[in-house]
């Protein structure tokens, strides 16, 4: 059942040095050290109440990260993943990759392989990538976007709220005006 006003949530992807990557949800506002670079940023959010549970970020692009272990199988929690200043040669790959596509990730990840693939690491240096899903739902996509020249991309998005057994919980979806 749909209860009300929904809360943006808007997640910006770095692909230059001296700019951060970000995550509004609400007015909550979370950002990663600018200085950091060839990164990948999560945030586990509580969908019962949107708290942040992880906060994180790592380099290893072929392991799922062992932070993620008490949220992995468990749609009470929404994942929010974002890059800084990530090397071409730095895409997902291997266990992470599989993960990130069994979670709902699709076109865009495909998207950056692909330019890697194509191109190989020299020709576009970094990219930037963010992504949103609601953790262990089988029945959910993931919501992603994706850079190779621009400085920054945002995904833009809005956590609606919904009464399940008479408990709040909030779901992804697109930005409606």
């Amino acid at each position: 059942m749909y209860m009300g006003t929904s809360v943006p949530l808007t997640i910006c992807a770095s692909n230059e040095r001296n700019l951060g990557a970000e995550i509004a949800i609400g007015s909550n506002r979370l950002s990663l050290n600018y200085q950091l670079t060839n990164v990948y940023w999560m945030v586990i959010i509580d969908r019962s109440d949107l708290s942040v549970k992880a906060n994180f970020h790592f380099t290893n692009n072929a392991d799922v990260p062992t932070e993620l272990n008490p949220y992995l199988n468990n749609s009470q929690y929404i994942l929010i993943l974002a890059t800084q200043v990530l090397g071409s040669n730095n895409l997902p790959t291997g266990a992470f990759y599989k993960f990130l596509m069994g979670e709902g990730a699709g076109l865009q990840l495909v998207r950056l392989e692909q330019i890697f693939e194509a191109f190989n690491c020299g020709s576009w240096g970094s990219m930037s990538y963010a992504y949103a899903a609601i953790l262990g739902d089988p029945n959910t996509t993931g919501f992603e976007s994706s850079t190779v020249q621009d400085s920054a991309n945002f995904l833009t998005l809005q956590l609606q709220p919904f009464e399940v057994d008479g408990k709040t919980m909030y779901t992804l979806t697109t930005l409606t005006a």
